[in-house]
């Protein structure tokens, strides 16, 4: 299995001295644009054991000369404490591929690749076909965005979007006391000749 890493004992050791890599769960073969699970592993997470771990591999020695393996989009906060969900694509033919059940002397096993993952190449499998492995793909709804409130809120919305005449096809004609587009009535009231009043009535 060294042969993998090139006979760099590091990418195994589970305390390493140069403190990273270790108990990995993947193993990145550059010359064959392969990401190989090790043997025992079905269970996988792609932004931990995938990811992250790639980012460390390319960074050492000569690793980066290789095409590069895979990329993100999402992750920008939409607030202080949620994100958008992550994406992650292969690159340039990198692939993910299972360890062989035979060799282990099994008869088979369920892979669970965790996150959203796909190829660069349109309708393309991240993962490789394996003899006696069945993968499960477990991916998450990148983001809903939703109006609170439904279909009335947007109605409401949409009608406030014509009042203030942002619909060309519905120009709105302004009265002198009152506007009213669907169910909403804005009554306009001057008190004097500095103040005008506009009040929701309906």
């Amino acid at each position: 299995m060294l042969a993998f890493n090139y006979g760099h004992y590091d990418f195994w050791d589970k305390n390493p001295p140069l403190g990273y890599y270790g108990n990995q769960k993947v193993t990145f073969d550059g010359p064959n644009k392969l990401i190989l699970v090790n043997a025992g592993e079905t269970a996988i997470d792609v932004k931990e054991d995938i990811y992250s771990n790639w980012k460390e591999w390319v960074s050492t020695r000569s690793n980066s000369t290789w095409a590069k393996a895979i990329s993100v989009l999402g992750g920008d906060p939409i607030t202080s404490s949620t994100f958008i969900g992550d994406t992650y694509f292969l690159e340039n033919g990198w692939r993910i591929q299972p360890w062989d059940a035979g060799a282990n002397g099994s008869n088979g096993y369920l892979l669970d690749i965790i996150g959203n993952i796909y190829t660069r190449e349109p309708g393309e499998n991240p993962v490789n076909p394996t003899n006696n492995v069945s993968v499960i793909l477990t991916r998450s709804n990148i983001t809903e965005t939703a109006i609170v409130g439904g279909e009335t809120t947007t109605g409401r919305l949409y009608d406030i979007w014509r009042i203030l005449g942002l619909d060309s096809g519905a120009p709105q004609t302004i009265q002198d006391t009152s506007i009213t587009v669907g169910d909403i009535t804005l009554t306009i009231a001057q008190t004097n000749t500095e103040t005008t009043t506009v009040t929701r009535t309906s």
